[in-house]
């Protein structure tokens, strides 16, 4: 069985590789990016085994040639662009041609082959402002039951991507699914070109690092989730019998609201400097949390009736083994 990772040099690709490396699986990367020295080394100490194709997913043909030469069984689209003001502003195309574009090549090239599954990797930005209490929702966020009102370039593709994954599923025999990310965080997350907006907690864990003190402007409440939890629930939904899956859409969240001031008390025991407060008034935070209002919690019952598995939710373990990561490939964010 060989999977190929649309997008796997990334933030979430480099989770689900790793998740599947550890169980000896055959993975291919496919990205333009080429893989991080400290990811390249993390991955050849498992055993699975991979090959990384480079190759712009915005042309059909290299990933068309790179799904048939390694007899792809399935898919996870996850190339994304993750665009703040600046990059919606300035480039929406390149929004649009690798989040919806390049799915549409991936979608066609894997029906071609003879692949059995495609997972196409969304997000909980799809909910847009029905995500938020004035809209008259009072949460948690279902998948068929909340109303979608993406308001960010972001988000209006992440809900394209899931209607076009439906309708290509309904014209061919290809087994297509998204599934919505929650709020997530963790190992191998870095600015790599495509992602504007680095989480929360990772930016209080590189102040952490520095030894400096994270400054918050208030105490955010969100269902942050782990990426090597989103690897795993990734790999659970794939591998789930086709006639137990009823939707064509599923959140993968912990479906733990916390904070990430809560998250900096772990940290501040492990990295010596390291403080955390509340700002002051008229002080500049030093941790973004990309906006005033938190959304609501998704729902998680669909994924774990669906596929047999809910997400981990002890934030204790969690930050153990993110402290754990950090110590041991904490140059997988320094530059040359």
């Amino acid at each position: 069985m060989t999977t190929l990772i649309a997008g796997g040099c990334g933030f979430i690709g480099l989770a689900v590789a790793e998740r599947y490396l550890e169980d000896g699986a055959e993975v291919v990367l496919f990205d333009r990016n080429p893989l991080h020295p400290v990811a390249r080394a993390r991955l050849e100490s498992l055993p699975g085994t991979y090959t990384l194709v480079q190759g712009d997913i915005r042309q059909a043909e290299p990933v068309a040639q790179a799904i048939g030469d390694h007899k792809v069984d399935q898919v996870f689209y996850g190339a994304a662009v993750t665009s703040g003001p600046d990059r919606e502003r300035e480039a929406p195309e390149s929004v649009i041609e690798v989040n919806l574009v390049g799915l549409a090549h991936t979608l066609k090239a894997a029906w071609k082959a003879g692949a059995k599954r495609l997972i196409n990797i969304s997000s909980g930005a799809a909910y847009g402002t029905g995500a938020f209490s004035d809209t008259g929702w009072d949460g948690p966020l279902d998948e068929y039951g909340t109303r979608e009102e993406p308001f960010k370039i972001y988000g209006m593709t992440k809900y394209g991507s899931e209607r076009l994954v439906r309708r290509y599923a309904e014209l061919t025999d290809l087994d297509a699914r998204s599934v919505r990310l929650s709020t997530i965080f963790g190992p191998w997350e870095v600015d790599s070109g495509a992602r504007d907006t680095l989480s929360a907690p990772m930016q209080a864990a590189l102040i952490a690092r520095r030894g400096g003190t994270a400054v918050f402007d208030r105490r955010d409440h969100l269902d942050w989730t782990y990426s090597r939890h989103v690897a795993g629930a990734l790999q659970a939904l794939m591998g789930a019998p086709t006639d137990r899956l009823k939707s064509d859409i599923f959140n993968v969240t912990s479906a733990r609201q916390v904070s990430v001031m809560d998250m900096c008390a772990p940290l501040a025991d492990a990295f010596p400097g390291f403080s955390f407060r509340l700002a002051e008034p008229g002080e500049p935070a030093t941790v973004n949390l990309w906006g005033d209002q938190d959304r609501f919690p998704m729902k998680p019952d669909r994924l774990a009736e669906e596929a047999g598995h809910r997400l981990p939710d002890d934030l204790a373990a969690t930050m153990a083994d993110f402290v754990a990561w950090i110590r041991a490939h904490g140059d997988f964010w320094d530059r040359d």
